[in-house]
């Protein structure tokens, strides 16, 4: 049966990396922009993985945490990453108090997010058009 990742960022572009870097045939990608597409899509399907970005609405925002624990509490065995580009130890720890399985701060680079999904049971062999180059990042992109 096909794994099921949800990916969650408000940038389309890093959407966009993420989809190149794990679109596969035994994968089952869905992306969202927002919290309420999110809750959306979680309410139809369960999920291996989800990928959350923790600011969706802005500078003040923190609904990837709220996101965090309405995913473990529907699927406890979610594996749950965590990204920001606001990261700090006290974001970090709140994270993983809240059940976050990985937490990166951007950029990330292709490898280790192949990695923490290797650790979830996701295998995503290398690309030869990113070869781990790719950074996903929000670098050049609007604040998320």
């Amino acid at each position: 049966m096909a794994k099921r990742i949800l990916l969650v960022d408000d940038e389309s572009a890093v959407l966009f990396a993420y989809k190149k870097v794990l679109q596969r045939q035994e994968l089952i990608v869905d992306a969202s922009g927002t919290k309420e597409e999110t809750l959306e899509l979680l309410k139809k399907y369960r999920y291996d993985v989800a990928i959350l970005d923790l600011r969706l609405g802005g500078e003040n925002c923190e609904e990837g945490f709220e996101l965090i624990s309405h995913i473990k509490n529907k699927s406890p065995e979610t594996s749950i990453i965590m990204i920001t580009a606001f990261g700090n130890q006290e974001i970090r720890e709140q994270a993983f108090s809240l059940g976050a399985d990985n937490y990166f701060e951007k950029p990330v680079s292709t490898h280790i997010i192949r990695e923490a999904l290797q650790k979830a049971g996701i295998q995503i062999p290398e690309n030869d058009s990113a070869n781990g180059r790719l950074k996903i990042s929000a670098s050049n992109l609007p604040a998320d």
